[in-house]
């Protein structure tokens, strides 16, 4: 791992991971690797060809003909499906909620966690989701975990559809933000966790620059002490 340095930033359905994760890949100049859009891609095969979301035989026996793969253009990430682009595709609320049904099934987790383990490794990263600092790169020389109170992350998530002129109501998202969460706390392969060695961020009490600003200069301690030794 000497050649690598990783950043993972885990968290709950919209705590601003991918936003966060993002910017903070920019600002320090490393590969962002979104690995929500992998577990959505994978929700859109299904859901466009009549597949039972909740239907965990039905799910991991349609998984070879998912070819999911990420390229970046002038530098952001797209994603493709089976050579689609799909990346403004898979930002719909009912993607999103698909998603997170999908990533409960062992199958199509171990087959994205194999994916993202490679992925890890190609050098100076920020990899975001549910499990990166838990179980796909356990070895991240920096671990964080943002949280924020659902009404703060529902509230976000409403006027993150309205800015795409997506319809929603805010009970509807809250509650929907509550089920997302026990699954994703709950679920028997690699469950949402804050590990013991990750650094909780309130997101509900900071803006996005002030996150970003304050994972960054986390990642600069760790550089100038692995450069040190």
């Amino acid at each position: 791992m000497n050649n690598n340095f990783a950043v993972a930033i885990d968290g709950p359905v919209g705590v601003g991971k991918s936003t966060t994760a993002r910017l903070t890949a920019k600002k320090l100049g490393f590969t962002y690797i979104d690995t929500g859009a992998m577990y959505r891609a994978v929700a859109l095969y299904m859901l466009e060809n009549g597949i039972n979301l909740h239907d965990n035989e039905a799910v991991s026996s349609n998984l070879n003909s998912v070819n999911i793969f990420l390229k970046y253009e002038d530098g952001f990430q797209k994603i493709y499906l089976n050579n689609k682009d799909i990346t403004n595709d898979i930002r719909t609320q009912t993607v999103s909620e698909g998603a997170s049904v999908v990533g409960s099934h062992p199958k199509v987790r171990e087959k994205l966690v194999a994916e993202q383990k490679k992925l890890a490794e190609t050098g100076f990263i920020v990899m975001d989701g549910r499990d990166i600092g838990s179980y796909v790169i356990p070895w991240a020389q920096v671990k964080i975990y943002l949280d924020a109170a659902q009404e703060i992350r529902a509230r976000r998530r409403v006027l993150d559809l309205e800015a795409k002129n997506q319809p929603a109501d805010f009970r509807e998202v809250l509650d929907e933000t509550k089920i997302r969460d026990h699954r994703d706390k709950t679920r028997e392969t690699s469950p949402l966790i804050q590990t013991k060695d990750a650094i909780l961020i309130d997101t509900g009490l900071l803006t996005l620059e002030e996150v970003i600003d304050k994972i960054v200069s986390i990642v600069n301690v760790k550089l100038r002490e692995r450069q040190e030794k």
